[in-house]
């Protein structure tokens, strides 16, 4: 359980870091369409924070939802490709930090946790669209 209860807390910083970086990146897209792919994912990265944080509420007790606190410092870009590649290896991370929540999980929750799995990949691709 205190497993459990580690693995969502770094997901959740995670993915606080990765806010910032999706941030970054809708400020200085270069073009309108990468301006709206960071936005999708950057709205994917909100949804997978609230729904982690509700759930680590109803198991924990412990709001997590509402905690700004990142698992590292993250550094300042001088290109959007720079950040684009920054994003795209946070997300592995999170696909990665997923698959080991899910397999940890009750079975309860597996449907959602595999939800924001594949939703992160998808993330995961529009970046690499972005890098191309």
């Amino acid at each position: 359980m205190m497993k459990m209860y580690n693995s969502v807390r770094h997901l959740i910083m995670e993915l606080n870091e990765l806010l910032i970086v999706y941030g970054y990146m809708i400020q200085n897209a270069p073009t309108e369409e990468a301006r709206r792919l960071s936005e999708l994912n950057r709205r994917t990265v909100k949804a997978t924070k609230e729904l982690f944080g509700n759930m680590f509420n109803d198991t924990f007790n412990e709001n997590l939802a509402a905690m700004s606190e990142v698992a590292e410092e993250v550094p300042v870009f001088a290109e959007f490709r720079a950040a684009a590649q920054y994003a795209f290896i946070e997300e592995s991370q999170i696909i990665q930090m997923l698959k080991n929540i899910y397999l940890n999980a009750d079975k309860c929750h597996h449907d959602t946790i595999f939800g924001q799995l594949i939703e992160h990949i998808v993330n995961a691709m529009r970046l690499l669209y972005l890098l191309t």
